[in-house]
């Protein structure tokens, strides 16, 4: 995982997984709101989830919160 500008996180998910569920996941891991997501499958094969936080939260924050920081 890996932060990105925009109040966005970048994800490594499970190929299987979807918006919803990535979603979810991060409501019920991290107890915060997400607004978007949009997911990538790269070349490698691996997939990435970008994680855009709802206005109410602070990327740098939630970071500090989840021990990225």
């Amino acid at each position: 995982m890996k932060k990105a500008d925009d109040n966005t996180f970048v994800f490594i998910v499970n190929v299987k997984a979807n918006k919803h569920r990535i979603k979810q996941a991060m409501k019920e891991l991290f107890d915060i709101d997400v607004a978007k997501v949009n997911t990538l499958i790269r070349s490698d094969g691996e997939k990435e989830a970008y994680v855009r936080l709802a206005p109410d939260y602070d990327a740098l924050d939630v970071a500090n919160k989840i021990g990225i920081i």
